[in-house]
């Protein structure tokens, strides 16, 4: 790092970045200056997917409720995961740097807990309503009812290419690795740096008779970093707007069946019509423009 000299206080810059020596006085200041990027090449930090794996599994789980007293008219139904959970240690799921790979890891899975919410319709597909099974898939139990050798067995273990490493939980003595569900529940509705396992499902049998289902599950794992990226950009989204009220001659009620507010200052942009590149220094109008004054305020207009 250079160290530059802006009056009487020294600033630490980059040692990309020069002292831009005017009169005298002025140094690099990165408010009017950004370091990086340009209002059409925005820089964003964005999460990229190193690998990933799946693999496919299937058992059938009880509804809870007898289906043909409560839904007598159901003829269909629809499946969707609602959360995962699992337990870490032996039997349960494992994760292990893989002797002389470093760049890889090996993890087991083992007794994790799904679930689902099933959506019950009638034949004219009106809901009926909606029920939350849960199925444990991969039951280290082989005598667990869901036990299945070919189609869920009690583990499988998995290789996957994880260069930056893994999250851990650092609530204990010792940090231990963890793996994110991503899954629908509020608190796990979002992918994290480092291994996420999700799950898609599909409805294969529903049985109104013995109130049970048939679900296949597709659990994937995959490695995940955020990194910076240069991106073009082509502008902000356009929001489409909902109107609430008839508009009348009054500002408030034209302001809310109006246009939506849309910031539209883009990052980095610096100048017309703000001014903000002048507001650093002392200002000429007919440089700047009426916007730009010395005391680093933008008046109203």
């Amino acid at each position: 790092m250079a160290k530059c000299k802006c009056g009487l206080r020294p600033r630490i810059v980059s040692n990309v970045c020069q002292c831009m020596n005017r009169n005298g006085e002025n140094c690099f200041d990165v408010c009017s200056t950004p370091m990086i990027g340009d209002p059409n090449l925005l820089g964003i930090m964005a999460p990229l997917i190193y690998d990933e794996i799946g693999i496919n599994l299937c058992t059938s789980a009880e509804l809870g409720v007898d289906v043909a007293t409560t839904y007598p008219t159901a003829t269909s139904a629809t499946v969707s995961v609602v959360d995962l959970s699992y337990d870490y240690g032996a039997g349960d799921v494992e994760i292990e740097a893989l002797a002389g790979r470093p760049n890889c890891c090996l993890i087991t899975l083992s007794n994790i807990t799904v679930t689902f919410a099933v959506r019950v319709f009638d034949c004219c597909c009106k809901l009926l309503g909606t029920l939350y099974p849960t199925a444990l898939y991969l039951p280290s139990d082989a005598t667990a009812p869901t036990y299945d050798e070919d189609t869920n067995p009690s583990s499988v273990e998995l290789e996957l290419f994880a260069p930056y490493g893994y999250a851990y939980d650092v609530t204990g003595e010792t940090p231990t690795p963890v793996i994110n569900a991503v899954t629908f529940a509020g608190t796990g509705n979002q992918a994290g740096q480092g291994i996420n396992l999700f799950a898609n499902a599909k409805l294969l049998d529903f049985g109104t008779e013995d109130s049970t289902v048939t679900i296949g599950l597709t659990l994937v794992l995959q490695s995940l970093y955020y990194a910076g990226y240069k991106v073009q950009s082509a502008g902000k989204i356009d929001i489409p707007k909902g109107s609430i009220i008839t508009p009348d001659n009054s500002d408030c009620r034209r302001f809310v069946a109006g246009d939506l507010l849309n910031l539209a200052i883009k990052p980095l942009d610096l100048g017309m019509p703000g001014n903000e590149q002048c507001l650093k220094k002392d200002c000429n109008p007919e440089v700047c423009g009426v916007g730009g004054v010395s005391d680093g305020t933008i008046p109203i207009t």
